[in-house]
C-alpha cells in the first residue's frame, strides 16, 4: 500500500531533504532538476516564471510503510480563464528544467504512480487542469489511468519540443569531430578559422566559487549585445532572474555550475552555463554577441561546451528541448515529449480546449517551430530590426567597458579554473588553423576536477 503526503512548503518537507536527494541518484534518470535544493531556488524565485499569480508548491510524496519511494513536484497557480478564475496543477519546473517527471526506482514506478493518479483525481474539485509537460514515451505518467477519461474528466495530449543530449562516446574532441557529417565539419572548421584570424581569441572556464561571480558578470555583459536581451530568457531581465541563477551556483547545490566564456581581443563574445550531476552535463544557457554573428561565436562555445564534456569525463551533455534542427548538427539524439492535459469537465480550462478544438478543425493546424530550419524567435526580431553584424572590434567596447572587462578577467585568473590562451586554444582545436603553436591542449581528466587550475600565457 502506497500513501501520498502532499506538502505546500519545503519547511515541512525539509525532514526529508536527504531521503529526496538519495531517491533521485538511485531513481531511473537522476538529475539536478529533482533535488531539494533546486526546487528551493525555484521556488525563491517562481515569479521569475509567472503565467499566472504566485505558485503553491504540491510536493506529493509517496511511501510505503513510511519509506520514501517516489516523489512528484507540482505547482498550483489560479488563471483567469474566460472571464473566470480557475486552478491548474501542472510540473513544477516545465520548460526551465530537462523533462520534470515522477522520481522512483524502476521497480516502484507504476505503482507511484497509480498512487499519485488517484490522490489528484480524489482532489479533483481544487483544481479545472492537471497537466504534465514534456513526458517522453518511457514516462510512468503515461498512459493515464482510466480514470482521467471518465465522465467527470477528458484527457488530451499535444507535442511538445524534444530533447536533445549528446551521448558521450567519444574519449576525445578530435574523435568528435570527426565524427560529424562533413558538412557540419567543414562549417565548423571553417567558422573558428574565421574567428582565430579576427583577433586574439581566449576562453576562460571555471566552477570555482571564488572565481564564478566575475565570470558570471562577464557572461551577463554579453547579453545586451545578443538577441536574447529582446526575449523573456534572457538573465539580466530583472533582478529576480540573476538571483534565480545565481542561486543555481550555490556551492550548497548539488549541482556543479560551469561558466565558459570567450573573449575576442579581451572582450566578451560569446558565453555558456552548465550545470554538473551525477553523469551528466546539462547546458543551462548560452549566449553570443550577435554583432560578431558573422563569426559565430556561438557554435564556437558550443564547440568548448562538448570539449567539456568529453575531456570532464561526463557520459551525457543534455542541451535540454527544442531546436532540433540545430542540436542535431552537434549529434544530440532527440527524445520527443508530449503534454498530457487532464481536464475537469465544466470548468473554464475543459471549455476553453473545447473552443480551442473548434479552432483547429475549421482553421487547421499551425507548423511546429520544430521543423524550422532558423531560430523562429531571433527571426521575428530580426525582421522588426535586423542585426547589424558589421561591428569592428574596436568599436565593440568603449574604455571604460574594456577597463571593466580585463578587470573581471585578472580576478578570474587569479582563482582557479583554466585559461586558454590564443595560442592554446588554437592546438586545443580538432582540425588545422591558419595559426600554428607547439602548444597542446590539457590533459583528459575526471569530471571532478576538469580543468585542472592553470595558467597559459596569453
Amino acid at each position: 500500500m502506497i500513501e501520498i503526503r502532499c506538502f505546500h512548503s519545503l519547511l515541512e518537507a525539509k525532514s526529508f531533504r536527504d531521503a529526496i536527494n538519495a531517491l533521485n541518484l538511485a531513481s531511473v534518470r537522476p538529475d539536478p532538476f529533482s533535488t531539494f535544493e533546486f526546487y528551493d531556488n525555484y521556488l525563491r524565485n517562481a515569479g521569475l516564471f509567472p503565467t499566472a499569480g504566485s505558485p503553491r508548491l504540491w510536493l506529493l510524496l509517496a511511501f510505503s510503510e513510511d519509506r520514501l519511494v517516489g516523489y512528484l513536484a507540482l505547482k498550483q497557480r489560479l488563471h483567469r480563464v474566460l472571464g473566470l478564475r480557475a486552478a491548474k496543477l501542472d510540473l513544477m519546473s516545465d520548460f526551465v528544467a530537462d523533462q520534470p517527471h515522477l522520481v522512483a526506482r524502476s521497480e516502484h514506478e507504476k505503482p507511484v504512480s497509480a498512487a499519485i493518479y488517484a490522490y489528484l483525481l480524489s482532489r479533483k474539485k481544487e483544481w479545472s487542469l492537471v497537466e504534465f509537460q514534456q513526458q517522453d514515451a518511457a514516462s510512468p505518467l503515461l498512459p493515464p489511468p482510466a480514470e482521467a477519461a471518465s465522465g467527470i474528466c477528458q484527457f488530451q495530449q499535444w507535442p511538445n519540443p524534444p530533447n536533445g543530449t549528446i551521448p558521450v562516446r567519444w574519449s576525445s574532441v578530435a574523435a568528435y569531430f570527426a565524427a560529424l557529417s562533413k558538412k557540419a565539419r567543414s562549417n565548423v572548421s571553417r567558422q573558428m578559422r574565421t574567428l582565430l584570424a579576427a583577433g586574439e581569441a581566449r576562453v576562460l572556464t571555471s566552477s570555482d566559487p571564488q572565481t564564478i561571480a566575475p565570470l558570471f558578470e562577464l557572461y551577463r555583459s554579453i547579453e545586451p549585445h545578443s538577441w536574447k536581451a529582446q526575449t523573456d530568457v534572457a538573465i539580466s531581465l530583472d533582478r529576480q532572474s540573476v538571483d534565480y541563477y545565481a542561486g543555481l551556483m550555490d556551492p550548497a547545490q548539488p549541482m556543479r555550475v560551469w561558466i565558459q566564456v570567450l573573449l575576442l581581443d579581451g572582450i566578451p563574445i560569446a558565453g555558456l552555463i552548465s550545470g554538473a550531476f551525477d553523469k551528466g552535463l546539462h547546458a543551462l544557457h548560452i549566449v553570443y554577441d550577435d554583432r560578431l554573428a558573422r563569426l559565430a561565436p556561438g557554435s564556437a562555445i558550443l564547440l568548448m561546451g562538448v570539449r567539456l564534456a568529453i575531456e570532464g569525463g561526463y557520459e551525457f551533455f543534455n542541451l535540454l528541448r527544442g531546436f532540433g534542427y540545430y542540436k542535431e548538427r552537434w549529434l544530440a539524439q532527440m527524445t520527443e515529449t508530449q503534454s498530457l492535459q487532464i481536464y475537469r469537465i465544466g470548468t473554464p480550462f475543459f471549455w476553453r480546449r473545447v473552443l480551442g478544438d473548434v479552432r483547429r478543425r475549421w482553421f487547421g493546424k499551425t507548423d511546429s517551430n520544430e521543423t524550422a530550419l532558423s531560430n523562429p524567435a531571433r527571426l521575428e526580431l530580426e525582421k522588426a530590426e535586423p542585426a547589424h553584424t558589421d561591428a569592428s572590434l574596436a568599436r565593440l567596447a568603449s574604455p571604460q567597458e574594456r577597463e571593466h572587462y580585463a578587470t573581471l578577467i585578472a580576478q578570474v585568473r587569479g582563482g582557479r579554473g583554466e585559461f586558454l590562451s590564443a595560442s592554446a586554444l588554437t592546438a586545443a582545436m580538432p582540425f588545422e588553423t591558419q595559426r600554428r603553436d607547439n602548444v597542446h591542449p590539457p590533459r583528459h581528466a575526471s569530471h571532478g576536477d576538469f580543468p585542472r587550475p592553470q595558467v597559459h600565457a596569453a
